[in-house]
């Protein structure tokens, strides 16, 4: 297995090699219309790769009057080579995408650029459009508020600049598709992703979700809300540090008399049960202005990477649902989902995958396991002169306050402008009030204010700024000094350059080394230092503080993040393990809807499995009006029963952790439980079809489902789904951890499924 590779200008490497090659291209044409049929001509010859990289160089400094640095064009090779390319901070990785997917595209694949945000995608497509036009290439970009007809003109583009998460929305909206004409995704040949670490690794678990109205009766009972809140701190164990939480007895007794259950764990509780569960989290795992933020009567989910407001998230249902309770005292419609998947999963499908990041070296092994990528390491241009200072270790609050706050008016007194990188709302907002109480003018920058990000980063160099940010990850912006103004970006290089300031070190250290990039840009000065307080370290990462000598904080802590990140790569990798047999079935069931979609594969339920019904209803409709009734049936009943199949293993999910107690291994129920139910499924969606085939009225066209009274819910939306707190997430420490007997009976396969189908609207079940 190859090691992670770093490339320095004359290191006698391949792509140093090839960036000499570049520079020497004999190609020098006078217009454009010569470069761009040189430039045809070279991409389809493997020979002269170098000289297409040469007239793009050209090409680009024609049309934006900037010269690529040896670092983009290696880093552009890397990509090309189906890798991912590290390269830091400042140093034009969005210039050297272009390259590749120039190149890519004047191959004829048609090449998806995957952004973080709808900001990036507009920026990117309206600063590239002129160096795409002039190879004789077509560009588009995709935004959330893109209407269907833009999306499917942008799609037929050979660029397309889209959000990852709007372009896996699509992919899941072309699932409810009942005409070829509707379909948005034409195929997936290359997907270059930006901010790769941050969408192929956190992003990567997040289920994408397409979801409608649920049936009434699948909203959380204010009654349980209730319940919970009156529960002492004896009727409950909770651990925040994994995120897991237990009834003891005398909770279990409680609830039970609140509820007036005999056993709140036997099988026809279920349903109360999860609802049960669900307000457990909310109340005692979840925390406000750090999980989320109540704005505009709305609960926002706050991206644990980022710190942001994360766009569309929400958390499980009946998480939803009960934080919304807890907090706004009621809870917005209750949602089914129709169909969903991962962003691993969706990524997967592309025949090249490749991507760009200022920070990947940490996660190669990860991005090696989860998509078979390796990490080009490429060098800055100009050598980095930031100054990384150690990590300041505080015992108390008050004197760990006091130290950043000296050193923030210490760089403010020359004029040095400073970042503070904070891990929440609530912090950044703590850290402003300590701020203003000394008097120091400063902007700030979390999930309340996140539309104003540009604005504020941009100027977040300059004399005298100083900034409190909650996370820098894919903002998409960089911290010029001096605002790029000549004489205020000297003065800010004299007074020291950028100084980054991380009030404590995160979960992993690629988000340290994200805020850290931030300063030294391109050879700029530049220092960065984390601040550390062991007080409320504890909660996060606990070790025994006093066992220690003070000397060796720094490495333990560092040595502990390790762990934690560790831990992190085993939830996710444990939720890949879970993933794969449903996703295998989605691909499959998807597979099957789109041949029938397409007319690829005729729908053959009624010939095969009833054919004297088939020739009775052919020989009295024809074989034409039989089969687009067959097909319109078919096709319907996949969505409404594979929504039950959702649903179900969402249930299964939320009791899974209760077979550890009966020392069977999770993994192999869950397997077994969704293999059954998909089989279920297929049964149900042929008998479901054969019935209806009988029941509607048929003609040449096929049937009036809307006469029928078979239409889907009268509105979907999408929205990412937050899990992080799930007891799902935690398998392996539930595994490890888990030490109490718990009440009642797993439940059944037959009483989930029937559970399921009740939350949907509509008449899926034919026979009752």
């Amino acid at each position: 297995m190859s090691k992670t590779r770093r490339l320095r200008r004359g290191t006698g490497s391949h792509e140093s090699n090839f960036t000499e090659k570049v520079r020497s291209c004999r190609w020098a044409p006078q217009s454009e219309e010569e470069l761009a049929a040189l430039l045809a001509v070279c991409v389809r010859n493997d020979g002269c790769i170098a000289d297409a990289y040469g007239l793009l160089r050209e090409l680009v400094r024609r049309k934006t009057g900037l010269l690529l640095f040896d670092s983009q064009l290696m880093a552009a090779y890397a990509m090309q080579q189906g890798r991912i390319a590290e390269l830091p901070t400042g140093e034009g990785k969005t210039l050297a995408a272009v390259i590749t997917a120039a190149v890519f595209a004047l191959q004829g694949k048609r090449v998806h650029v995957l952004v973080f945000n709808d900001y990036l995608a507009q920026r990117d497509y309206k600063n590239q459009l002129p160096v795409y036009s002039a190879c004789g290439l077509t560009c588009g970009y995709i935004v959330g508020a893109s209407s269907p007809a833009h999306r499917k003109a942008a799609y037929a583009c050979d660029v397309v600049y889209v959000p990852a998460k709007e372009a896996a929305f699509d992919y899941l909206r072309d699932f409810l598709c009942t005409e070829r004409e509707q379909l948005l995704c034409q195929g997936f040949s290359v997907a270059l992703v930006d901010e790769a670490d941050s969408i192929l690794i956190d992003e990567a678990r997040v289920p994408l979700v397409l979801a409608g109205n649920a049936a009434a009766g699948c909203a959380l009972p204010k009654s349980i809300c209730e319940a919970v809140s009156a529960l002492s701190r004896a009727d409950y164990e909770v651990n925040r540090a994994d995120r897991q939480v237990w009834l003891t007895d005398s909770g279990i007794a409680r609830l039970e008399a609140a509820l007036r259950l005999e056993n709140l764990y036997l099988p026809e509780n279920a349903d109360i049960l999860a609802r049960v569960n669900a307000a457990l989290e909310a109340r005692l795992i979840l925390q406000k202005d750090r999980d989320y933020i109540v704005r505009d009567g709305m609960v926002l989910v706050v991206d644990e990477a980022t710190g942001r407001v994360a766009e569309n998230r929400r958390f499980p249902d009946l998480l939803q649902q009960a934080v919304e309770m807890q907090e706004l005292g009621m809870q917005h419609e209750a949602a089914v989902i129709y169909n969903t998947m991962s962003m691993r999963a969706f990524l997967a499908q592309y025949e090249v995958l490749c991507g760009m990041t200022g920070t990947a070296a940490s996660s190669a092994a990860e991005l090696r396991t989860l998509y078979g990528l390796e990490v080009t390491v490429v060098a800055p241009h100009i050598p980095s002169r930031r100054i990384d200072h150690p990590d300041l270790i505080f015992a108390g609050k008050e004197e760990y306050e006091a130290a950043i706050l000296a050193r923030v008016q210490s760089a403010h007194r020359k004029g040095q402008p400073v970042l503070i990188g904070t891990q929440s709302v609530q912090e950044s907002e703590h850290f402003s009030g300590l701020l203003a109480r000394c008097g120091i003018r400063h902007c700030i920058l979390n999930a309340r204010n996140d539309a104003e990000e540009a604005g504020i980063i941009a100027d977040a160099g300059r004399p005298y700024r100083v900034t409190i940010s909650t996370n820098m990850a894919g903002r998409g912006v960089d911290i010029r000094l001096g605002g790029g103004a000549g004489e205020e970006a000297g003065f800010v290089r004299a007074a020291g350059g950028l100084l980054v300031i991380g009030t404590g070190i995160n979960r992993s250290l690629r988000i340290d080394n994200q805020l850290r990039g931030r300063a030294g840009r391109q050879g700029d000065p530049g220092e960065s230092q984390f601040f550390v307080c062991l007080d409320t370290l504890q909660a996060e990462i606990p070790f025994d503080a006093g066992f220690y000598s003070p000397k060796r904080y720094p490495n333990l802590l560092r040595r502990a993040q390790r762990i934690r990140e560790g831990r992190d790569a085993e939830a996710r990798y444990m939720l890949e393990r879970y993933s794969q047999l449903p996703e295998a079935y989605r691909k499959k069931i998807t597979r099957y809807r789109t041949e029938l979609l397409l007319d690829a594969r005729p729908p053959q339920i009624l010939r095969r499995d009833e054919p004297a019904v088939y020739k009775k209803l052919t020989d009295r409709y024809g074989v034409r009006g039989v089969t687009i009734a067959e097909k319109q049936l078919t096709l319907y009943f996949i969505n409404i029963h594979w929504a039950a199949y959702l649903s179900a293993l969402e249930d299964k999910r939320d009791g899974i952790h209760l077979v550890v107690v009966g020392g069977k291994n999770p993994l192999d129920e869950y397997r077994m439980f969704a293999a059954s139910a998909f089989h279920e499924m297929a049964e149900d969606i042929r008998s479901d079809v054969a019935v209806y085939m009988q029941k509607c009225t048929i003609t040449e066209e096929g049937i009036d489902m809307e006469e029928a009274g078979l239409t889907d819910a009268a509105a979907t939306w999408t929205y990412l789904l937050d899990d992080s707190a799930s007891q799902f997430s935690s398998i392996p420490r539930l595994v490890r951890n888990m030490s109490s007997t718990i009440r009642g009976t797993v439940f059944t396969l037959r009483g989930l499924a029937e559970k399921a189908r009740r939350k949907l609207c509509g008449p899926f079940r034919p026979h009752s």
